[in-house]
């Protein structure tokens, strides 16, 4: 089991690894290279923001539910955290790029709010009683998270929250109709029998 868990454990400690570097080395130099809405010179923040983290509060808010949510992920399968931090990380990312207000948004949490919002909302798209299960099961124990998408903090980037959010929904949707599309397209086998 721990095995299906290598995924989420090796980008939390690309996330610990960054930070000791930016923050202990580096001075926080590389929250340059966060998200800047809107300039061409912030593209490449989309790829590099959830990895750099302000402070060691932050990094610390942001691993906890970060390894709770992406465990649940791996534990669905490999593939489907793969696709879904892939994914989300890129959606969230041009969304907030798009949104955001001027300055550098930085850190895992419009991440954490894409597996959310991808597992709240599954149950929705699949209908199966596993997948409502689970989705009860993060809404109950992460549904006040939902809070964060609304500005309440000058400081925080509830435009990356409220990305995620959302993309997490939209990958979720868009997953749930490439499975059912996969399963209407099988062809039954009938046997022939005497």
């Amino acid at each position: 089991m721990l095995k299906r868990l290598t995924p989420i454990f090796a980008l939390i400690a690309l996330c610990w690894t960054v930070f000791v570097v930016n923050n202990l080395i580096l001075h926080g130099h590389l929250n340059q290279y966060g998200i800047r809405p809107r300039h061409i010179g912030g593209l490449p923040g989309i790829i590099w923001s959830p990895f750099l983290h302000g402070s060691f509060q932050h990094l610390m808010a942001n691993t906890v539910p970060l390894a709770l949510l992406g465990a649940i992920l791996c534990l669905r399968g490999r593939n489907e955290f793969a696709i879904v931090t892939m994914m989300g990380v890129i959606l969230s990312g041009v969304l907030t790029w798009l949104i955001g207000r001027n300055a550098y948004h930085i850190g895992a949490s419009g991440l954490i709010f894409c597996f959310f919002g991808y597992l709240a909302s599954l149950a929705f798209f699949e209908r199966k009683i596993g997948t409502l299960l689970l989705s009860i099961a993060c809404i109950l124990g992460y549904g006040g998270i939902v809070r964060g998408i609304l500005p309440t903090s000058s400081a925080v980037s509830w435009e990356s929250h409220l990305a995620g959010f959302i993309s997490g929904i939209t990958l979720a949707w868009f997953f749930s109709n490439v499975k059912q599309a996969d399963n209407d397209t099988k062809v039954p086998v009938i046997e022939a029998r005497r």
